[in-house]
C-alpha cells in the first residue's frame, strides 16, 4: 500500500496530511490521527488502518500543528478549522464516499478526536478513541456519534481511572458515560466480561448508531489493541492486548453504521 502526501492551506498556512486512497470504490473517509510525539507515518504503522482500503476506505493521517519532540501534537481548539479543511478535501475528492467521517486516534490524538466528533456530530458518525477517550465538549448531541474506545487498565500515561492534569482528569469510564448521556442513554451500562483480561462496557446495542462500548484491556498500557510494538516501546509502553483488534472493530462500527 502506497501512502501519498498531500498540502492544503488553512488561513494562509500550508497544512499536511497523508492518504491511503481505497483500492475499491470508497465507501467511507476515516480520520486516524497520531498521539502527540508521533506524526502520520507513526500512527499508519501503528493503527495499521492501511488495510481498510482493500475494503473501500480512504484512510487519511492528519499532522498536529503544535511541534513535540521528534513528532507533533494537536492544539485541541486551534487544530478544529485544519481538520474541517482536510475533510472538505476529502469529501471533493471522493464524493462518493458517505457524507459523515470515521475519525480515530491515539492519546492525544484520540482526545482530540472526542473533541472534534462532539463539535460536529453532523459530520461523524463514529469515534474510535484509544488510550484517549475524552468527554464530548457538549453534554448532549442534536445528533448520536457510535463511540469506541479501547483503554489499558495499566496505562502510565493516561491513567486508566483519571489524573491530575486539565487534560487527564475524569475517568475513562466516566468519559464512556458522558458520551452515552450526550447520545441518550442513562445508567451505569452493561458489562460483559470477554476473557479475565478483557472486558466490555456497553451503553446501547451495536444496531444503536448512539451505542457507546469501552473495551477495558486489564495489565494493558498506553498501546493499540492488536497491533505488535518493537521491544524497546513495549518496555515503555506496556503491554498490547491482543484479544481485540481495535482497528477492526472500529471499521466494523463504520459499516454497520452505513448500513442502518
Amino acid at each position: 500500500m502506497t501512502l501519498s502526501s498531500q498540502v492544503i492551506h488553512v488561513d494562509g498556512i500550508a497544512r499536511r496530511f497523508v492518504l491511503a486512497a481505497p483500492t475499491r470504490p470508497p465507501s467511507v473517509i476515516v480520520l486516524s490521527l497520531h498521539g502527540s510525539r508521533s506524526g502520520p507515518e507513526g500512527q499508519a504503522r501503528l493503527s495499521r488502518a492501511e488495510s481498510l482500503t482493500e475494503h473501500g476506505a480512504v484512510v487519511c493521517f492528519p499532522q498536529g500543528s503544535l511541534p513535540s519532540g521528534s513528532g507533533s501534537e494537536w492544539d485541541l481548539v486551534g487544530d478544529d478549522p485544519y481538520l474541517r479543511a482536510t475533510l472538505s478535501t476529502l469529501q471533493a475528492q471522493y464524493p462518493t464516499a458517505h457524507p459523515q467521517v470515521c475519525v480515530t486516534g491515539m492519546s492525544g490524538g484520540a482526545r482530540m478526536a472526542s473533541r472534534f466528533a462532539s463539535m460536529h456530530p453532523d459530520q461523524v458518525m463514529v469515534l474510535g478513541a484509544v488510550a484517549g477517550l475524552r468527554a464530548p465538549v457538549r453534554p448532549m448531541l442534536e445528533r448520536p456519534v457510535r463511540v469506541l474506545g479501547f483503554h489499558g487498565t495499566s496505562d502510565r500515561i493516561n491513567p486508566f481511572a483519571g489524573g491530575t492534569t486539565d487534560r487527564w482528569d475524569e475517568s475513562v469510564v466516566e468519559a464512556a458515560r458522558a458520551w452515552a448521556k450526550a447520545n441518550g442513554h442513562e445508567g451505569e451500562g452493561e458489562e460483559h466480561a470477554v476473557s479475565p483480561t478483557l472486558t466490555q462496557l456497553s451503553f446501547g446495542s451495536d444496531g444503536d448508531p448512539g451505542a457507546v462500548t469501552l473495551w477495558v484491556c486489564r495489565g494493558a498500557g498506553h498501546t493499540w489493541p492488536g497491533s505488535k510494538l518493537p521491544l524497546f516501546l513495549r518496555l515503555f509502553l506496556g503491554r498490547t492486548s491482543l484479544e481485540v483488534d481495535a482497528t477492526a472493530e472500529i471499521w466494523r462500527a463504520a459499516v454497520g453504521s452505513l448500513e442502518l
